[in-house]
């Protein structure tokens, strides 16, 4: 089996599967919850602000949904590091749960009241940066078994390290890209989108090269997913090019399998320095419930939609 699904197996396959999922639809609501903003702001309301502020709870929604199995799958693959970790961050962690509330509430609030709607859209974009923060601040926590004596000792609910930063910068740019790449698809603003999926996207560029420079680094096997993330990267940029110059669904295309195939390959880089802190595990006992549980579920949705059609 291709690194690093050799380490992790089944379950790194679908957490890497399932985060990046969520990361699509947590995208859109980031992102699109700044540019609700902004055109607030400058009291432009045009039809794609109309168009976002319509879908983000419903896109919050989903974003939450699909964050559930890569929020299993990590405790699977980190059990002792993700606890130890939200331990020590203790009630500070916790609070990512109320921000989240209160930030879903926030976007109703903003899609049915003017006057409220950029008191709402301001306060939930500060949120959910304060969830994105909390993620990268555990994520670096995780990876810090050294000093989890002294962190504990002290009585700190903050970590403070050089990477969380540049993490946080990396990630709103992709958040950015993503929210583009799927609003382009029912919207006639797509020249609009595109100056925007570029911008965000050199600036995921840049927050890169600043990560790089903290000290991560990506080394061994995981460097050949590096390059196919590159790779990706310049062919999504060429997409969103030809999409600034002719808006057409096959340079959207181009701009949105390149774009998904970015996302899947950063996912992994940016697993791979856990990668190795996979613990050993005894064998699955409950594969062929999960099998079946599966099999079900999947049986159910579609009776579900079908029933609704």
């Amino acid at each position: 089996m291709i690194w690093p699904f050799d380490r992790g197996g089944i379950v790194l396959a679908l957490y890497v599967a399932t985060l990046a999922l969520h990361a699509a639809f947590i995208g859109y609501v980031v992102a699109g919850t700044g540019y609700a903003l902004v055109q607030s702001v400058r009291r432009s309301d045009d039809a794609l602000a109309h168009t976002v502020r319509d879908r983000l709870p419903f896109m919050f929604g989903c974003g939450i949904t699909a964050g559930v199995a890569p929020l299993l799958f990590v405790q699977l693959l980190h059990q002792r590091r993700f606890y130890t970790a939200n331990l020590l961050l203790g009630p500070r962690w916790l609070a990512v749960v109320p921000a989240l509330i209160v930030g879903f509430y926030a976007l109703y609030v903003a899609k049915q009241s003017v006057r409220w709607r950029g008191v709402m859209l301001a306060g939930a974009l500060a949120l959910f940066s304060f969830v994105a923060w909390s993620w990268s601040e555990l994520h670096e926590l995780m990876k810090a078994d050294p000093i989890w004596r002294d962190f504990y000792a002290a009585g700190h609910r903050f970590y403070i390290a050089e990477a969380i930063a540049p993490r946080f910068v990396v990630l709103f740019g992709a958040m950015t890209t993503s929210f583009a790449t799927i609003a382009a698809w029912s919207t006639a603003e797509r020249k609009r989108l595109a100056a925007i999926a570029l911008l965000s996207r050199l600036i995921s560029i840049g927050g890169a090269i600043w990560l790089w420079r903290a000290g991560f680094d990506v080394s061994g096997p995981a460097r050949a997913w590096l390059w196919m993330l590159a790779a990706a990267v310049v062919v999504e940029i060429a997409g969103w090019l030809l999409v600034l110059r002719a808006k057409t669904d096959r340079a959207l295309a181009i701009a949105t399998a390149a774009g998904t195939s970015a996302l899947v390959a950063a996912v992994v880089v940016r697993e791979a320095p856990r990668v190795a802190l996979i613990e050993p595990h005894t064998p699955a006992t409950g594969a062929v419930v999960f099998a079946v549980a599966l099999v079900v579920g999947i049986a159910a949705i579609a009776w579900v939609v079908r029933t609704i059609r």
